[in-house]
């Protein structure tokens, strides 16, 4: 499937949102549920200053990668966030973006458009992806899918806890993406560090407001797990570049 790499400008959408994924048995009527709401219960035509007028359907909030759960948006562009806490407002941020054209049936083509992406071995970094429907056609739609990717050059977090996944010796032996984007550790049931981060929706510790607390701590300076602080640090370097 074929995609042109390009930089955008952050911007501001509005409208509905809920949470789901894509092994959820009722995503597809959840996202649906979305469109019917954003478009026949009078919610696009109230929303102040409209940008362009497309329509935008946006997932974000990411648990994880695209096994877990994220906030899909059923949205239009403004020109800037209204007032009050009457919509669910999105600030999809700026930077690169694999892009996608998609024609035909607006459900079933961007439906296997997402299948093909699911498949594709992108550098995503699972903050912000979007569709921007060109027009209102239903079955000679065409639609831009925009997938967020990971900056060239910048050092990318690769676990919750600051370890270096892309240095460890089993990532190739036992297919491990790292904990960011897997549902289950191959090491065990679960790992407390990487449950708490997807529970407070954080990239990694780093970003947490309790960083660096004592379960990093305890992992860190396990005599026989643990590297003697160097994820830690690592948190910090992680966080220094947001």
């Amino acid at each position: 499937m074929e995609y042109e790499i390009v930089t955008l400008k952050e911007k501001i959408a509005v409208g509905v949102s809920a949470r789901t994924s894509n092994a959820s048995p009722d995503m597809g009527a959840v996202i649906g549920g979305l469109w019917n709401r954003f478009y026949n219960q009078g919610i696009h035509p109230s929303i102040p200053n409209k940008g362009n007028g497309k329509a935008l359907g946006i997932y974000t909030e990411y648990a994880g990668d695209e096994k877990g759960e994220y906030t899909a948006i059923a949205a239009c562009e403004v020109t800037e966030e209204p007032k009050g806490e009457t919509y669910k407002v999105c600030r999809i941020p700026g930077g690169r973006y694999a892009k996608f054209v998609v024609h035909g049936d607006m459900v079933k083509a961007v439906a296997a458009a997402w299948q093909e992406i699911w498949q594709m071995d992108l550098p995503r970094n699972f903050q912000c992806d979007f569709e921007e429907y060109q027009n209102d056609s239903m079955d000679q739609a065409e639609i831009h899918i925009y997938v967020g990717l990971a900056e060239e050059g910048k050092n990318q977090a690769e676990s919750r806890c600051g370890l270096l996944c892309s240095a460890c010796p089993y990532r190739e032996q036992m297919g491990c993406k790292g904990c960011i984007h897997i549902q289950k550790p191959f090491w065990g049931d679960s790992c407390p560090v990487k449950s708490c981060g997807e529970e407070k929706r954080l990239e990694h510790c780093g970003n947490c407001e309790n960083f660096p607390c004592d379960v990093l701590r305890q992992f860190a300076y396990d005599e026989k797990q643990g590297d003697n602080g160097k994820r830690i640090q690592q948190c910090r370097e992680w966080a220094a570049l947001r």
